[in-house]
């Protein structure tokens, strides 16, 4: 009697996996992390440009803060490896 155990080959259970993808994840992810690097973008170089350094508040928080927001909220409700 031996202590390794009886080899037997075994099969998994089959997974459905999805593999098509949903066309308007390219259009959200263009949408919610797009708008804000434009307007982050356009709020800092009118900071530049005109001197006035108070409109870079608004655009580390319409630009980076947004993006940030919105790759979370792009994480936490993507589609992605669910299973059937």
């Amino acid at each position: 009697m031996t202590s390794i155990a009886h080899e037997s080959p075994t099969e998994g259970a089959p997974v459905r996996i999805r593999t098509e993808t949903d066309p308007r994840v390219p259009a959200r992810w263009l949408v919610l992390l797009g708008i804000p690097f434009i307007v982050g973008g356009a709020l800092f170089g009118i900071g530049i440009s005109t001197g006035k350094m108070w409109l870079m508040a608004p655009a580390a928080i319409f630009g980076p803060g947004a993006m940030i927001l919105g790759f979370t909220y792009l994480g936490l409700s993507a589609d992605i490896n669910r299973f059937d």
